[in-house]
This record gives C-alpha cells, structure tokens and sequence, in this order.
C-alpha cells in the first residue's frame, strides 16, 4: 500500500505542477499582448503563416491543436518518467536487481561479468524509453499523416487539372472535389480550413500561405509555392495544375521505381533470420549428427574393449 501511495504521489505532483506552468504561462503571455505592446506593434502579420514553432507547432502539424496539447504532453512525458522511476526504485528495493546480477555473474566461463554492465544499464534503458514513449507516439502520429497527405495529393492534383482544363474555375473545382472525399483525411481537412479562411475575408495568397505551413510537407508546399507564384504574376492557374500534376505523376513513378529496387535488399533479413537457419539445419544437421555419434565412439572405445 506505501508503495502505491507513493508511486501516485511521485506521478501527480509533477502533473499539477506542469498545468499549473502552463497555465501560468498562458496568462503571462496573454497579459504581454494585451498590455505591454504597443498598439502599433500589436497587428501580426498573418501572411507568413500561424506562428508556430517548438512543441507547440510540432504538436499542431501532427494534429493535437488544443490548447492544452503542450501541456498533456509535458504531463504525459513526466508522468512516464516518474513511472519508470518508480519501477526502478521498486526493483532496486526488493533487490531483484542485484538478485539478477548474482545469477548473471553466476554463469561459468567468464560470459556473466560481460554481461553484468548490460544487466544493470537494464533499468536506465526502461526508464529512457518510457521517458521518449509520448514523444515516439507524436512522432509516429505525424509521420502517418504526412504519408496520408502524400497519398492523396496526387489525385487531387489529377482532378483539379481535370477540372481546370474543363473550364471550372479553382474554387468550384475544390470544392466539388472535397465533397466527395472522406471528410476525415488530413488534406481534406486543411483544405476545408484553407476554404474557411477564404469565405473569413483573408485574401487566396494569404490562406494559402497558412495552409502551407499548417501541413509542413515538402510535396505539398512545393504545390502551394507553385500556385502562390501563379497569382502573383497573373498565370494562368489551369496550366500550373497541369505542369504540377504532370511533375507529381513523375515523383510518383521514381519513388515506386526506387521502392521496387529496394525490395531486394529488405528481403535479406528476413531470408537470413528466417530461410537460412532452417536450410542449414536440414544439409548440416545430419552431418553433424553423424561427425558427433562417431566422435563420442572415438572417445568411449571400440566396443567389446
């Protein structure tokens, strides 16, 4: 039961207290815009994008947009650290790591006291990786969404070139095609919020803008800096689509290309680790049986000696 109270007690102090920063934090900054700038230094340029930048920013591209997403994230990350403190800390008081390290040690030939420094950096290794847990999930998170947003923006392309071509303009074409999308993937998402900026009174270039460093993907930013430029020379926007459409369908078939040619080298580990082990078994095995049988007849005598 202490060690339960403790553990909670370890675990809830350093959540309160990262809240209570945060907030803090939060209030201070509000307080700063509202009072000590000055009124001409108040008005933000929103044409550069959302001013996101360090956890907060990193957290909002990968899709936790609340304002309390930092700190669930902090809280999450010391909870896990004082979680696997906690463990170590009740290991090293029961003594099952030095019981470990005696049973290590313990094996003949020498082999134990090699392994005695990985036995004991054991714990550390834990608590390292549970520290990085709420990390590795964001990351994890992030990284499916850019691949979601890779997959569809080629199709988009394809139909607003279509579209384009057909004489619809821009906008109808977009949203005809986000219509029929599924409403829960990322780049149908931020196009909708890209559409909603538009119909807030922001001008096409600076929705763009924002829409661009809101998803922070090489492939698509190099779509809206091409649409961007269109506008702000007067070109024509149907032929940027078809020259953007034209270079993604290119990308497409160098990365299946590069893929396909990297399938072999991603096969030898599973042929190592899997085919070979039984294939050396079934050529060597009765070989071996056999070099053994008459070894052993070798050492134990002829028989009737």
């Amino acid at each position: 039961m202490e060690n339960i109270v403790l553990v909670g007690a370890l675990v809830l102090v350093p959540v309160l207290a990262v809240i209570a920063w945060q907030y803090l934090i939060n209030r201070w900054t509000i307080s700063d815009r509202l009072h000590d700038i000055p009124a001409e230094e108040r008005s933000v340029d929103l044409a550069s994008g959302p001013r996101l930048f360090g956890v907060r920013g990193w957290l909002y591209r990968a899709g936790y947009r609340r304002q309390a997403a930092p700190s669930i994230f902090w809280s999450s990350t010391a909870c896990c650290l004082l979680l696997g403190i906690s463990i170590w800390y009740l290991l090293q008081r029961n003594g099952t790591i030095f019981m470990a390290t005696d049973f290590v040690q313990s094996i003949p030939g020498g082999v134990g006291n090699v392994m005695v420094p990985f036995v004991l950096a054991t714990p550390w290794f834990f608590i390292a990786f549970l520290t990085l847990m709420p990390t590795l999930i964001v990351r994890s998170v992030r990284r499916r969404r850019v691949q979601k947003v890779e997959q569809d923006l080629p199709l988009l392309l394809d139909l607003l070139n279509t579209l384009s071509q057909a004489g619809v303009g821009f906008d109808a074409a977009l949203d005809r095609i986000l219509s029929a999308q599924d409403q829960l993937r990322p780049l149908v998402m931020e196009l909708r919020l890209f559409q909603a900026d538009n119909l807030a009174g922001r001008s096409r270039l600076e929705s763009l803008r924002r829409l661009m460093y809101r998803v922070e993907v090489p492939m698509f930013s190099t779509f809206i800096s091409a649409v961007v430029q269109a506008e702000q020379v007067g070109a024509g926007v149907a032929e940027t689509l078809r020259i953007q459409a034209t270079e993604m369908r290119s990308r497409r078939r160098e990365k299946a290309s590069a893929a396909a040619m990297a399938v072999p080298t991603m096969l030898v580990v599973p042929m190592v680790i899997g085919f070979l082990p039984g294939i050396f078994i079934v050529l060597i095995g009765p070989m071996v049986y056999a070099a053994f049988g008459a070894l052993g007849q070798t050492l134990g005598g002829a028989p009737g000696q």
